[in-house]
């Protein structure tokens, strides 16, 4: 370092650590005022905004597109998708038509709230929608059934159930071909809920339609927008609260055969900030304990520790006043300038505390201490926090605007926390100085750490060597690093709301991964959607034309058929009083009996087996039901009736009125739907959907691909999440290019010898590739998360560097060991002290803060290495110390 810089730095440090010395009560008492003043007015002026939307530049082309797409469809921004499963597709019709019923009267907490196919043209006209091999279907199983149905029409009991399936064994028995395996299967199952006390419903519209039920006739989504208050940390709690006290209300839970489950935007990052905050409140106790437990260790004196820690609270108080006064709040990403902050601004204070206790242990009195202090380490503290502030306020001209706030405000506290630590901490010593007669003298090191201490120097030119081979090694690995842009890998696995997302991405015709394409006709839309349709990554493509139904005239020939064929014995409902217990039993036991008859006649069969089962379940039933009394009996009955037959009336209701069905225009579709697809300006949206399972970042890459090669402004988020995650990389890069640009110049021109600023350079540049080399070994990319670490490690990186060079230029040790010098020391507590701050999170259960844990744990371990080890053996080839204190 030259001298004219180190000397005037010096001598400037010295005579304003004196002036703290002497007037240190009043430097403690208007600093203690000015942190009182200023906590009041972050208190009150830095607010929080968790709108992730707002990280990167709306100058880039996606956000762009995006802001085009929420402009027309606002609806689907930060939207919450409720996902409903039951056991059968009534149970899951009646379920989420009852919340979206209680849904749409919190307006104040939901603006949109929208159930595809729950208003009356659907239900009028669904039977369009099957194609035409499912209409013959199901036109087919309901005439085979029609006569028995009519029965159950006209007496909708158990007396009339049992009656009919008696009816229908009788039919069976006398040659007539009927398939009642299912019927008989879904009766069983019925009667085992019962004697077991579970609740059990049967669907009447898998017997309808004779077919088995797959996910996706019992799964409802609902779309909702709710009223976010970014203002919070937690900004659709609220409304997620009130939901779930909703579907608890209307008894919508596992044991009533319901699941409601909630993912979309918004729970998903409701779910990812609970989980950092979980994650992060654990590691802030075990990193507070083994924070202090380093400290202790590595400062020896509770005096040092606590007047630290004063110092760094109180600057992190003043660095959060600055956020108050120069951005307004705090984004997802600049949250983490504390973290930041406390993990640089303490090797600060371990450096001028070492300092200064190894002078007191010399004898040195105090106020000389504590100038000698500041003279000997004060300049490489400036030039630490000078270069490390370069590093973070390289982020501020990216189009990455999270980064870019956090780089301002810890660029900053850089500066902050050398005032802090020259001016507040001197005064605290002051106050409660320390006494050589209070520390433990200083010894010589053991023999054996002598000779471990001496390693860098006795083997320089075999670490040399090693640090070179290790070096290319990990060169040619970084080719390989790679960054993953998918934020779902970053999440808690174990969420709610992440188990339901993936669910969803592996069905196509479900995902919420879908790209939008808007067009300015419908003419357009249909050119996009037939083109897009062709794509091999394509399952299909949806405009609203999509929702008039094909081969009509078809369809509407085989609906009345079927009117004709079932006759007005669906309009007929129960009439005449309720059948007695008795009457009820009796027709049990009737159906019991024929059943055995039946059984006995039979050959082996599907429907033989299925008849056994459901005999051996109804002789346990009645035997049961015979020991009650005649109260438990009716309540038995009572609940065996609502299993079997309690969405019979209301699918016989839809069915009858799907009968009416017409032809239908595109004028005709309602509202509702069409104002999912055309906007008010008149843009037509047209969604395509992947074929692939987007859980696959291959998949992912293809299907966006291949839409953005027919439309370039398809947008979506697997297209944000892409496009967001190459911004990102790009904006690391240009920074950290502009970092290291502006660093290296900054220490040519102040360091003497010009070889300084390499010896400061190259241990970073080693350690740098070795973490990049390790994130490649041990399967760890990049993300969203842990690329934060990278400015923490370039700061630590340079500082220690600075450091040891300075103290080897102005402080050599005499016998040339670095390693036994207060200097080392410091930067291994330091660099323990982060270790122990940070690598608390891995222990986090979102993944993202977890690897960033991990990451730094290695980055800053490779650091220590390079800087205690590399560093002394390259300063010992040629620079060889002469003299010491």
């Amino acid at each position: 370092m030259a001298k004219s810089f180190g000397e005037f730095v010096g001598q400037a440090l010295a005579r304003w650590v004196n002036l703290a010395h002497r007037f240190a009560l009043w430097v403690v008492l208007l600093a203690s005022i000015m942190t009182v003043a200023l906590l009041y007015y972050t208190a009150n002026n830095l607010g929080i905004n968790t709108d992730t939307a707002e990280m990167l530049s709306e100058t880039l082309p996606f956000r762009r597109n995006y802001s085009a797409f929420k402009a027309a469809f606002p609806q689907y921004d930060d939207a919450l998708l409720i996902v409903i499963d039951a056991d059968t597709p009534e149970l899951v019709q009646d379920a989420s038509t009852a919340l979206v019923a209680q849904l749409q009267q919190r307006t104040d907490l939901f603006s949109f709230v929208y159930l595809p196919g729950s208003d009356s043209f659907f239900q009028k006209h669904g039977l369009l929608y099957l194609n035409l091999t499912e209409l013959n279907d199901l036109a087919d199983n309901l005439a085979s059934i029609q006569p028995l149905l009519g029965r159950l029409t006209r007496d909708q009991s158990l007396r009339g159930l049992f009656s009919m399936l008696t009816a229908g064994v009788d039919a069976m028995m006398a040659g007539e071909e009927l398939n009642l395996t299912p019927v008989f299967d879904r009766i069983n199952g019925a009667i085992e809920a019962s004697l077991a006390q579970r609740y059990y419903a049967l669907s009447w519209q898998e017997l309808m339609l004779g077919a088995e039920l797959t996910l996706e006739d019992s799964r409802r989504l609902i779309l909702v927008k709710p009223r976010l208050d970014y203002g919070k940390l937690l900004p659709a709690e609220t409304a997620m609260k009130a939901l779930r006290h909703m579907a608890e209300a209307l008894h919508l839970t596992k044991d009533r055969g319901v699941t409601v489950r909630l993912t979309g935007d918004a729970a998903l990052e409701y779910e990812e900030l609970l989980s950092v905050t979980r994650g992060a409140w654990v590691a802030g106790i075990l990193a507070l304990i083994m924070v202090g437990i380093v400290l202790f260790l590595g400062l020896g004196s509770p005096r040092l520790v606590f007047t630290s820690l004063v110092t760094l609270i109180m600057g992190l108080i003043w660095t959060a006043s600055f956020a108050a006064a120069a951005v307004g709040h705090l984004n997802l990403i600049s949250v983490a300038f504390a973290v930041l902050y406390i993990g640089l601004s303490v090797d600060y204070a371990i450096h001028f505390c070492l300092r200064y206790k190894e002078l007191i242990q010399q004898s040195t009195p105090h106020a000389s201490a504590l100038q000698q202090a500041a003279s000997d380490v004060g300049s490489s503290l400036v030039l630490c926090s000078i270069t490390t502030a370069i590093g973070f306020y390289a982020f501020i001209p990216t189009v990455f605007k999270g980064v870019a706030e956090l780089g301002l405000i810890s660029g900053t506290g850089m500066f902050i926390s050398l005032i802090a630590n020259l001016t507040l901490l001197p005064a605290l010593l002051s106050l409660m100085p320390l006494s050589a007669k209070g520390l433990r003298p200083k010894t010589r090191s053991k023999r054996v750490v002598a000779k471990f201490l001496a390693l860098p120097t006795v083997h320089a030119r075999s670490i040399r060597i090693g640090a070179l081979l290790l070096g290319v090694g990990a060169v040619f690995l970084l080719p390989y690093v790679t960054f993953d842009n998918n934020p779902m890998n970053l999440r808690d696995p174990d969420s709610e709301s992440v188990i339901t997302f993936r669910e969803l991405l592996a069905q196509s015709r479900n995902s919420p991964w879908t790209l939008t394409v808007l067009a300015a006709t419908r003419e357009d839309a249909s050119r996009y959607a037939d083109s897009l349709s062709k794509l091999e990554p394509v399952e299909m493509s949806v405009t609203l034309d999509s929702f008039v139904p094909t081969d009509q005239d078809e369809k509407l020939s085989i609906i009345e058929e079927m009117g004709l064929m079932l006759g007005p014995e669906l309009l007929q409902t129960s009439s005449g009083p309720e059948p007695s217990t008795a009457e009820q039993i009796a027709a049990i036991h009737d159906f019991s009996v024929t059943l055995e008859k039946f059984i006995e006649a039979s050959t082996n069969s599907s429907t033989t087996n299925a008849a056994r089962q459901l005999s051996e379940s109804l002789d346990r039933f009645l035997t049961g039901l015979e020991a009650q009394n005649p109260a438990g009996q009716e309540q038995i009955l009572k609940n065996l009736q609502t299993s079997l037959l309690g969405s019979l009336s209301a699918r016989l209701n839809a069915l009858n009125l799907s009968l009416e069905a017409e032809r239908v225009f595109k004028e005709d579709l309602p509202k509702d739907l069409r104002e999912q697809w055309v906007s008010q300006n008149g843009r037509h949206r047209v969604a395509v959907f992947p074929r692939e399972n987007l859980n696959d970042d291959a998949a992912l890459r293809r299907f966006v691909a291949a839409v953005r090669s027919v439309a370039p402004d398809a947008i979506g988020f697997p297209v944000i999440y892409l496009e967001a995650g190459d911004a990102v990389v790009q904006a690391f890069q240009q920074a950290f290019l502009l970092s290291l640009l502006a660093i290296t110049i900054l220490l040519l021109i102040l360091l003497r010898p010009k070889s300084d600023a390499l010896l400061v350079l190259l241990p970073l540049f080693l350690a740098g590739a070795l973490t990049g080399a390790a994130s490649v070994l041990f399967r760890i990319p990049f993300n969203f998360a842990n690329i934060i670490a990278l400015p923490l490690l370039l700061g630590i990186g340079v500082d220690s560097g600075i450091h040891m060079v300075h103290r080897m230029r102005t402080a050599p040790p005499s016998n040339g060991q670095m390693l036994q010098t207060s200097t080392a020391r410091a930067v291994l507590y330091s660099s323990l002290t982060t270790i122990c701050s940070f690598g608390n999170l891995a222990v986090s259960p979102h993944r993202g803060m977890a690897s960033m844990g991990i990451l730094l744990t290695i980055g800053i371990g490779f650091t220590l290495l390079c800087v205690l080890v590399v560093l002394p053996a390259l300063m010992f080839s040629g620079n060889q110390p002469s003299t010491g204190d």
